[in-house]
Parts: structure tokens; C-alpha cells; sequence
């Protein structure tokens, strides 16, 4: 137990409270304790009665924080949020939400002592009871027996489906005697039989499909909680028994419709009486043993009665526009039925003061007082700690780490105040009251406070030394991005061979010829030319990634076009690497200033950055920082999606800069930017001496010219401007690094400025677009780049509906975040229409500030309505698309897309990173129009949204797309032509084999080595039957290198389908086989079951012909010419034999 919560112990009035919960008193009144106070005595509550407890508070933001304070005294809590119910008709809906809360449902089912905390909100809606919800869980274990097919049947009544490989959550895949299930997004549970008999149960990772630990046994809790309880028929019977108004037939009728094809989970919410004869909220799932903590009960029925009356205007407006109204809005309880709901409780009242609640209660009254310290009040902590030493307090001060930890014991050494370190707080033997010292620990707490009735003091160091900082957690998403699936290759997907160029996949065949049976792959041409591509060459073939398909045109076999496009693209790339390279050279021999390591300062401001950085930007900070400190001058990529924190990695190198005394120039794109990067330099430099500024129109005549006499004086560290900062009245003192925002975006006079100082000036040019790993590894040697792949820690995923448009939609979507002080994005892409789209919006929600933005508008004109917008003078922006890339804008929760099926996923993708980027919950409406029939590739589209989602896996499509652009970016705008000509990864090779040409490697094609062997060798469709992840398989094996790689594929294929037939045995041989060729430059094995034809490539024979002679004697023939040749006698052998006949032959020939 945590020695802080040990202490209450000691209490006569604690003790005696503890002994009334022991004796089912209730109620129970607690008055006088603070946020903190509350956590503490709670989690002490749990700890001294070893019960559950369920804390009801009034809204989210609270239920967030107690939970924060909780974690520190104790652990499993579990935090509960309200379900969204909505008003209106959707096709998908990002799934974050209700995993949160099924997730929160199977832990309180499983958990035997803990605390949930959950909002009134939350308490009073209605959903399935917890018997039906919970009466199909399956129970695996080794060694029990179950038959499969019942197996299947309960994951699909516990609300999983079906898919032939686990991506995501909620689903479940069989293969032969292997079930994998999904439990998070990350990880799966698979479970292999062996006939009825479960034979191993064990985790493994959903994006590598590959097991991870064995277990003894499992539980599969339900998928969500939109389970059925009773078959689909008697639901629609019921809703059909109902009597609705006869306004709405037509609607219940398609409703009706949806439910029989099953995508009836929308419709729950609506026909919440059909779905559900028995209702429960929240209380019915906490067992008799849950303690009820009431946080301010005055303010949760405060909270409850506006919740109904909100319902109710909501009521109202729906029946009045005769629109369906939820059932579920209909059921929520009032104050009367929550009252009578918490009568058979044991319950605690907590109450700020003493006065709040009139009823008969055992009442307790605490003396807590909140207690915070900044940094400027360090004198003033001292006393309090030395008069609190006097009069003997049990004193403990947390820090979040142990370096904080050890600085406050310096802190408290210098002071001559006692004190000693402990990590961690969890000695339950408290120390005699005689000595007082002050303990300093681990830990990290909303507030401090002291409990004057066991005089304990406790104080939290956040705001006192050196800012917050979170802790550090690993990122698996850099590892995990670098497996490209090739699973989603689909029939009609356009490919890419290397040798014949671009084609369209048409499917797998299998072609049994003189009794043996391969698989071969085939790819239609122009006319009617068909490839076929036998699977142990699948490495020459890849899903064509590039631009806009729409265009694309397919290769005729049997001509030179490919070559020619690859020579054209080739010639091309030189020109671009050339330069870059010659500039990269003359920065290598260039003298620049080498800038000191980092002193005591920086170490200081960095610590106060207040959000915990990720691994992404801390590496960046290192690469910055090294170039700074080498006496070249530095040129380096900063690349990172909006809001992935790379502008800190710029305000350190820039402090770093100013510590040295030299001057540091930021250079935006636009006002507006500037502005905003201004205002973030001069809030985080705003406790060291260092003077910003900044320039731009905003800035009078008078005030910039004050400016620059301050920049060339030196009166100037830090200047932030627009291109105004690149005039020629601007001379610096001593610039020692500038920083350019977006570089792309200025102009060629701009442009030749840069390059000027980048001759002698240390540069980072920092920009958003995100870049492909593939094009950064080839560019390594040409371009400095760091980049940021991941996201912020913490990052609230944004709540997002797809649904047809619908002007009442909008406007509840409006008012909800108007209601919550926040801002909306409305996006609408098109200029002439604009106008007319924001008077309208202006009339459907009169009491909102509308302004509007497109493309062709001014700089000055979108800067100004910009500038409105961040300021909160408008309430909705209406723009043609997301204007400015690089504006952070926290207040603007809400974005609505218009005709969303015109846009590309990337563009979404990006779009709906807009919002949902500060501590609220997000939301984006996705919309589409249904009334003409939506063009194919619309169509195509508006699935794919759906997908994206639904699974956040249109996520790879989405990045693919944005990094084509980022190569565009990154080499010139020339490049996205002829990226589009080849296809994303044979461009990648082509830049690679281009940079490695110019460095004066000597860069020899890879050999495509063909095998043609008397051996069925393919993946039958008993062991693997869906033809994607059979490519996938036949992919792994034909990219293997070395042995390491095939005892990696074949451990793969073992966990994931079993053990192997001897069909694939022979590919692995076959595999393996290749690998030598390659080593040993032949390009050909040919053979029967009698003799194989070994056929080498032009060039230097090393091999020792008397040495195989004297082994093989006659069974061998060698024949030269421009490819020698070596005939090998075979007797006869079965496959497996020859095949590892002509193995050991390879390795014999290579010596």
C-alpha cells in the first residue's frame, strides 16, 4: 500500500469510517476534502476494505482528472465514457468510442476489486443487460475439447466477424485446425486444436502475425456491446408490432431493410425497446459488492436534468421536421430513476463543504487544504517545509522522475533541510512521529495538498522545477511500418514488373503440367498479351503505387517501351541527384561556425517543455544538435506531419544558438504562420533573457523599421518573419542559424537569398509534407533529413461518421461544438459556389459568426479572415480546402466535409488530422450526396473512407498516397510526372542505383535467376485458401536473402497456418537454391528428374572444375561459351531428393 494512503490509517475518525463501510453503513457523507484529497481517500478505501468502487462524477473533464490522480495511489481503475447516441441515419462510424467502452465492460466483469470511475451522463443511458451481453463468453483452456463449428458460431454471437486475415479489432479468422481472434488493435489470441482438442493457446502481434507468448488459457470477452438477444426476425416483428406515426412508415421501413441485411447496429440506438426487452444502465453490471461514490451531488443532478432537457428539446425538433425519434434518447433516466436506482447501495457522498446534503448520514468532516508551489516561489516553499518540520508533518514531495527527484534533494540539501529519496512510496511501516523529515518520491498528482487531521503535507514539483515532462514510452510504429503488405493486391490492381513494366494483375493459376503442379501468377498486357509469373519469381513483381490511376497506361510485351521509360526516368533522376550532390560536396568542404554543447540553460528549458516528447522527436533533437555542433554548416530536412512537434525541435536549436550568442532568423510562408510561430517562441522563452520578435504586414512602417535598426545592432536573438525577412534593409549582426518554414512556398528571389546564406549559415528547413521511408533511405547520402513518423503521445482519436448530407446533421453538429466554446472546419470545394454555401450555413445557424476562404482570394484577404479565425472572431470557417498546412488551430474541434467522395483518402486523411489536436474530443462528418448514381471510382472511394473509418486502416493507402506527393516535394517538381510513369518503387531503386552511380559505386544489375525444375512446388489451397495472403506467402519466400530470412518465413507459415506440406517444402528448397545461383552469377536451373542444366551469366568463371570432377566423375559435362554451362546426371530422384541433390551441388560449386 502507498505509505501517503498508510497514513489515514493511523486516524481514530478514518479507522471508524472504515469500520461503518465494513458494516454496510450507508449513506455515508465526506465533506471538506479537495480533487486530490477525494482520490486519496478513496483509493484508500479500497485499500483498507479490499472492495470494488464505482465513482459517479458530473462530467468528463473531472472523471479524467480523478482517474489521473488515482493512478498514483493505486491501480486498476477504469474509466467508463458515455455512449454517443445519434440522431441520424450514418454508414460507418470510427469505432474508438465503443472499444472503450467494451473494454471497460469486460473489466469490470473480470475484476474482482478496483474503482470505475463514469460521468452521470454515462450512468443514465440505457443498453443491453449485462446476462445477454455476457451469456456466450467462451472459456479456452489446453486440453479441453470443443467442436469448431460452435466455436465459430459464438464469436459471431459475441459480436466478432469473420475475415479471412485479422487486421483490426472485433474480428476473428479459421484456417484448418488455427482460430485467431483479436483482442486489441494490436494483439490477437490464436488457439490451434488438434482435432476437437485445444493443443496451445498464445498471443501474437496483428500487424506481424506472429505469435508473441504462450498461455495457459483464455477468455473471449464479447466484441462490443450491440450484441443480439434474440434473432433478427423477432426484431424486426417487434419494431413492426410498434405503433409509429404514419409519416414515418417510409423510413421505419427502410430501416427495417438495413436490419435484414444485417448492418443493424446503427439502428440500435432507434428501436433501442425491439433490440432490448430488458434495459440495464451502468449500475446493473456492478455487483452487490461496489461501494457508490457520489462526487458533488448537488452538481451530478444538476447534470442530469440538463442532459434531459436537452434530450427532450431534441425530441421535440424531430418530431417536428417528422423525423424518427431515438428510443434510446427516449429511455435516458431522470433524477428520480437514478435516485432509485442508487436506493440498495452502499453510498458515498463527497462534498467540497459541510452544508450540501440534507439527508441522515454518517458525516465526516476533513480539514484539506490545496497547496501549490511555482517556480518563482521557491523561497516561499522553503519556510512552509521548515515551519511544517517544526510542527512535525509527515512531509512528501513527488517528482515525475528520478532526475526531478534528485535535483529537489539538492535543492533541499543547500536549505540544510532533512530529507531522504524513495522511488518508490510502498513501505506500510510508518516511521515514529519524533523525526520530521521531508520524503522525496516518484509520482505526479493534479495538485498538492495538506490533510491538517494527520498533518500530512504533500506537494507535487510540476509547476516547481522545470515544467512537466511525461514519461518516455517506446514507439512501435517506426519497426511495424517498415512490412509493407502486399495482402491488398486485388484482381484488376495494376502491377509493376521489373522487366515488362506496368500490367493489370488478373489472379493466381495453377498449372499442372507432365505431373507436376506450380503456381504462376498472371498479368494481362496491352492487347491481348497475358505474363504468367511463376511465384518463385514474385520479387520481381510489385503493386504499382503512383499518382492518379485514372490515366495509366499498360506496357505492350515484346517492345522496348519499358526500357525506354525507365532510361528517360533514369536520365532525369541524374540530373537532380547530380545537383544535389555537387551542393552536398561543397557543404562537406565549406567552414562554418561549430556551435558549443549544450549548457546548464539548455538542459533547464528543455525540462520545461510541457508534453512528453516522443522517441521520433527526441532523435531529430540529437541530429539537429550534432550538425550544430560540427564546423560544416548544417542543411537539414526536418520532415513531420501538422502538429507532430516540429517546432520545438526548431525553438532548441534555436535557444541552442542564442546561447552561443548568435542570432536566429524564422522564416514562414505566410503572416499568419509567423504570427503564430512568434507568439509559441517568445511563450516558451519567455523565462530566459531572450528577445523576439517579429516581422511581417501586421507591423507598421515605424515598428518594422525599429526592428531592423534592433537586428543589425544585435538588440535582436530571435526574429520571425515572413520573406520580408530576406529584404536587403535587413543585415544581421551575427546570424548563426535560420530556420525556413516550408521552403517550397517562396519564391525564386527568396529561394536564391537562402541559398546565399546557406553557404556559411547554419539552415533547417522544416516541412510538412510527409516523406516515404523508401526515398529516405536512397537520399541518405544526399540530403541531411530527419523525420518525425509519429504522432504526439495521447492524441484523442477523432470521432468520425460517414452518412449522407444532410443540412440538419450539420446543423446539430454545429450547435454541439458552438455549445462547447469550440470552433468548425466546413469544408467545400467549390469557389464559385462558396459564397451562396456560407450564407446558407449563416441561415441554417443564425447565432454563428460565418466567414469564408478559397484559393483564389489574395495573400492578404485569406490571411486576414485566417487571423479572425485563430483570434475566435468567427465561429465557422467554409473553405475550399485546408488553406494554411502548417496553422495549429486547438479551438476548431469540428470539421464537416462536403461531397467527400471528390476528394482523395489522403486528402482526408490530412483533413481530419485538422482537428481533435488539444485535450477534446474530436468529430468529422464526412459527407456525400446520394441522389445521382456516384461514378465508379466515387463509389470505389466512398468504400474505402468507409473502411479507413471504420479500421483506420485505409491508413497505408492514405500515406502511400501523401508520400508519392512528398517524393514530388523533396526532388522538384519535375519528378511526380515520371514517378507516375513508373510506379513508387521501381522509381525508389532507380534514385537508389542513380546516387550509388554518381558516388562511383559500380552497380551491377541483379541477376533474375529462373528455375525450372520437375517439382510441384505452390501453396495448396487446403493449407492456404485466400489468394491475397497466398501472395503475400509467395512474396516473403521470393524476396528471401539468406538462410535467416527463410527460417523466418518458415516459422511465420508454422504459427500462422500450421504445419507445412511437402508441396512447400519444395519451394523453401527451391528458395534456398536461388539464393546460391544468385551468389554464384547463374541465371538458369533447367532439369528433369534425370539430369539439371546449370546456365551462367557472361563474366569470370571461379569455380574449381578438378574439384567437382573428382567428386561427381562422370555425372557432370561442362560446356563453354558466352554462358558456360554444367549438366548434371540425375538417377532418377524424387523431388525432395533432387532437389537437395542440386542444392548440395550449388554448394559444392561455390567451393
Amino acid at each position: 500500500m502507498n505509505t501517503i494512503l498508510g497514513e489515514l490509517g493511523k486516524s481514530p475518525k478514518f479507522c471508524e469510517y472504515i469500520k461503518n463501510i465494513e458494516n454496510k453503513k450507508s449513506p455515508i457523507v465526506i465533506s471538506g476534502l479537495t480533487d486530490v484529497g477525494m482520490a486519496q481517500m478513496i483509493a484508500a478505501t479500497k485499500e483498507f476494505v479490499k472492495r470494488p468502487i464505482c465513482i459517479i462524477t458530473y462530467n468528463e473533464i473531472q472523471a479524467r482528472k480523478i482517474v489521473g490522480d488515482l493512478a498514483y495511489f493505486t491501480d486498476k481503475i477504469i474509466y467508463l465514457p458515455k455512449k454517443e447516441i445519434v440522431t441520424y441515419d450514418y454508414v460507418a462510424e470510427s469505432k474508438d468510442l465503443p472499444y472503450e467502452r467494451i473494454e471497460a465492460l469486460n473489466k469490470i466483469q473480470e475484476m474482482r476489486t478496483g474503482i470505475v470511475v463514469t460521468t452521470a451522463e454515462a450512468a443514465i443511458q440505457k443498453m443491453i443487460s449485462p446476462k445477454e451481453l455476457y451469456k456466450n463468453v467462451l472459456k479456452f483452456k489446453i486440453g479441453d475439447e470443443y467442436k469448431l463449428e460452435d466455436v465459430k458460431q459464438k464469436l459471431i454471437d459475441l459480436g466478432y466477424i469473420r475475415y479471412d486475415l485479422i487486421d483490426g479489432r472485433g474480428q476473428f479468422s479459421v484456417r484448418g485446425g488455427i482460430v485467431d481472434i483479436s483482442v486489441t488493435e494490436k494483439t490477437g489470441i490464436r488457439i490451434e486444436f488438434w482435432g476437437d482438442e485445444v493443443d496451445s493457446i498464445r498471443y501474437f502481434n496483428i500487424i506481424s502475425q506472429r505469435s508473441t507468448e504462450n498461455i495457459e488459457k483464455a477468455t473471449i470477452y464479447p466484441a462490443h456491446e450491440y450484441l443480439l438477444e434474440k434473432n433478427v426476425e423477432e426484431i424486426v416483428e417487434k419494431i413492426k408490432e410498434t405503433v409509429y406515426p404514419e409519416e414515418l412508415q417510409e423510413q421505419i421501413n427502410q430501416d427495417i431493410e438495413t436490419i435484414k441485411n444485417e448492418n443493424y447496429i446503427s439502428k440500435i440506438d432507434r428501436y433501442l425497446n425491439s433490440f432490448y426487452e430488458k434495459q440495464s444502465t451502468i449500475l446493473d453490471y456492478l455487483s452487490e459488492k461496489y461501494i457508490i461514490v457520489l462526487d458533488e451531488i448537488a452538481k451530478i443532478t444538476h447534470r442530469i436534468e440538463n442532459v434531459n432537457k436537452d434530450s427532450q428539446n431534441v425530441i421535440q425538433l424531430l418530431m417536428e421536421k417528422e423525423k424518427m425519434v431515438p428510443e434510446a434518447l427516449k429511455n435516458i433516466e431522470n433524477n428520480a430513476q437514478f435516485e432509485e436506482n442508487l436506493e440498495n447501495r452502499q453510498n458515498i457522498y463527497i462534498n467540497k463543504f459541510d452544508d450540501e446534503v440534507k439527508i441522515e448520514a454518517e458525516k465526516y468532516n476533513w480539514v484539506y487544504k490545496e497547496k501549490n508551489f511555482y517556480k518563482s516561489e521557491i523561497e516561499i516553499l522553503i519556510k512552509e517545509l521548515l515551519k511544517a518540520q517544526e510542527a512535525k508533518k509527515r512531509i512528501y514531495i513527488l517528482a515525475e522522475n528520478k532526475e526531478k527527484a534528485q535535483k529537489i534533494c539538492s535543492l533541499l540539501d543547500e536549505n540544510e533541510i532533512i530529507n531522504k529519496y524513495e522511488e518508490k512510496l510502498d513501505k506500510t511501516i510508518i516511521v515514529k512521529n519524533n523525526e520530521s523529515l521531508v520524503t522525496v518520491s516518484i509520482g505526479k498528482l493534479s495538485a498538492g495538498y495538506e490533510c491538517y487531521d494527520i498533518n500530512q503535507l504533500v506537494i507535487t514539483s510540476q509547476e516547481l522545477i522545470e515544467g512537466e515532462k511525461k514519461k518516455s514510452y517506446k514507439s512501435s510504429a517506426f519497426k511495424e511500418g517498415e512490412k509493407v503488405v502486399f495482402a491488398d493486391l486485388k484482381v484488376g490492381d495494376y502491377v509493376v514488373h521489373k522487366n515488362y513494366g506496368i500490367g493489370i494483375f488478373i489472379g493466381v493459376n495453377t498449372i499442372t503440367a507432365d505431373g507436376t503442379t506450380k503456381d504462376y501468377i498472371k498479368i494481362k498486357y496491352y492487347g491481348d498479351d497475358v505474363l504468367y509469373v511463376p511465384t518463385n519469381q514474385l520479387d520481381s513483381v510489385r503493386k504499382y503505387i503512383g499518382g492518379d490511376e485514372g490515366g495509366l497506361k499498360v506496357n505492350k510485351l515484346g517492345t522496348k517501351e519499358w526500357l525506354k521509360t525507365k532510361a528517360k526516368v533514369k536520365k532525369n533522376l541524374r540530373e537532380v541527384a547530380q545537383e544535389l550532390i555537387e551542393l552536398y560536396a561543397k557543404r562537406e568542404k565549406a567552414k562554418g561556425y561549430a556551435f558549443s554543447k549544450d549548457t546548464p540553460w539548455q538542459v533547464q528549458f528543455e525540462d520545461s517543455f510541457p508534453y512528453q516528447e516522443t522517441d521520433d522527436q527526441l532523435r531529430c533533437i540529437d541530429e539537429v544538435k550534432k550538425d550544430m555542433e560540427s564546423d560544416k554548416p548544417m542543411d537539414r530536412l526536418l520532415c513531420g506531419d501538422v502538429g507532430y512537434g516540429k517546432t520545438e525541435v526548431a525553438i532548441r536549436a534555436a535557444f541552442k544558438a542564442v546561447m552561443d550568442g548568435k542570432q536566429v532568423a524564422y522564416l514562414a510562408p505566410t503572416t499568419v504562420l509567423a504570427e503564430q510561430q512568434y507568439k509559441e517562441f517568445k511563450e516558451r522563452m519567455a523565462n530566459f533573457a531572450v528577445r523576439v520578435e517579429v516581422l511581417n504586414r501586421f507591423k507598421t512602417k515605424k515598428q518594422q523599421d525599429e526592428i531592423v535598426k534592433k537586428i543589425k545592432l544585435g538588440e535582436v536573438d530571435i526574429i520571425v518573419g515572413t520573406h520580408r525577412i530576406l529584404s536587403e534593409d535587413v543585415e544581421f549582426k551575427d546570424l548563426g542559424l535560420l530556420i525556413i518554414d516550408e521552403e517550397h512556398r517562396f519564391g525564386v528571389k527568396a529561394k536564391e537569398k537562402i541559398k546565399q546564406y546557406k553557404t556559411n549559415v547554419d539552415v533547417l528547413t522544416m516541412t510538412a509534407t510527409p516523406i516515404p521511408r523508401t526515398l529516405h533511405m536512397s537520399i541518405v547520402g544526399v540530403r541531411d533529413m530527419s523525420v518525425i513518423y509519429e504522432p504526439p503521445y495521447n492524441r484523442k482519436p477523432v470521432q468520425t461518421y460517414v452518412l449522407e448530407y444532410d443540412s440538419e446533421v450539420v446543423r446539430e453538429a454545429i450547435t454541439r461544438e458552438l455549445e462547447r466554446k469550440g470552433q468548425v472546419f466546413y469544408l467545400f470545394n467549390n469557389v464559385e459556389r462558396i459564397m451562396q454555401k456560407a450564407d446558407e450555413i449563416s441561415r441554417l445557424v443564425p447565432e454563428a459568426r460565418v466567414a469564408y476562404a478559397h484559393g483564389q482570394m489574395t495573400g492578404n484577404e485569406i490571411e486576414n479572415i485566417m487571423e479572425e479565425f485563430i483570434e475566435g472572431n468567427t465561429d465557422i470557417l467554409v473553405c475550399t480546402t485546408i488553406l494554411e498546412s502548417g496553422i495549429d488551430i486547438p479551438n476548431a474541434n469540428t470539421i464537416i466535409v462536403e461531397n467527400a467522395d471528390r476528394m482523395g483518402l489522403a486528402q482526408l486523411y490530412q483533413i481530419r488530422g485538422r482537428v481533435g489536436r488539444s485535450d477534446r474530443q474530436g468529430y468529422a462528418y464526412i459527407t456525400y450526396k446520394r441522389d445521382k448514381l456516384l461514378s465508379e471510382i466515387a463509389d470505389k472511394r466512398l468504400k474505402a473512407i468507409k473502411e479507413f473509418t471504420e479500421f483506420g486502416s485505409g491508413f497505408k493507402i492514405a500515406m502511400r498516397d501523401l508520400e508519392i506527393r512528398g517524393a514530388g516535394s523533396l526532388l522538384g517538381e519535375i519528378q511526380h510526372g515520371h514517378l507516375e510513369q513508373v510506379g513508387y518503387d521501381t522509381y525508389c531503386n532507380l534514385l537508389d542505383e542513380v546516387v550509388r552511380e554518381i558516388q562511383g559505386e559500380k552497380v551491377e544489375p541483379e541477376i533474375d535467376v529462373q528455375i525450372d525444375l520437375d517439382a510441384t512446388c505452390y501453396i495448396p489451397d487446403t493449407y492456404i485458401s485466400d489468394s491475397s495472403q497466398k501472395i503475400e506467402i509467395y512474396q516473403d519466400i521470393a524476396l528471401c536473402k539468406n538462410e535467416e530470412d527463410i527460417q523466418n518465413v518458415i516459422d511465420e507459415m508454422i504459427d500462422r497456418f500450421g504445419n507445412m506440406p511437402k508441396e512447400i517444402e519444395n519451394l523453401i528448397e527451391i528458395a534456398r537454391i536461388k539464393i546460391l545461383c544468385k551468389k554464384l552469377n547463374i541465371s538458369k536451373v533447367q532439369g528433369r528428374r534425370s539430369f539439371v542444366l546449370f546456365m551462367f551469366e557472361p563474366g569470370e568463371l571461379s569455380i574449381d572444375i578438378n574439384e567437382l570432377v573428382k567428386k561427381y566423375k562422370n555425372r557432370i559435362k561442362f560446356t563453354q561459351g558466352i554462358k558456360p554451362q554444367i549438366t548434371l546426371a540425375l538417377n532418377n530422384l524424387l523431388e525432395i531428393k533432387m532437389l537437395k541433390e542440386v542444392k548440395e551441388f550449388l554448394i559444392d560449386v561455390g567451393g
